[in-house]
């Protein structure tokens, strides 16, 4: 849930988004702290943006108030 992310603290939960790019099959010597703020802005500036592209394929989005992080 974005609600829970967003309650998080940022360093917290940047270092949740980035365990879970690598664990939706993104190489972690990538990815990058620009990927990971990308993916954050998802959740702490939402404005209807699309899809976010990560290496290893990894695609992250935002549907119906939940993050989704998965291969592409």
């Amino acid at each position: 849930e974005c609600a829970a992310l967003h309650d998080l603290p940022p360093a917290v939960r940047r270092r949740v988004l980035r365990r879970a790019a690598i664990d939706a099959g993104a190489p972690a010597g990538s990815l990058f702290a620009r990927h990971i703020e990308e993916v954050d802005r998802l959740i702490t500036g939402w404005r209807g943006q699309g899809a976010i592209n990560l290496p290893g394929r990894v695609v992250a989005r935002r549907q119906g108030g939940r993050l989704v992080i998965r291969q592409g």
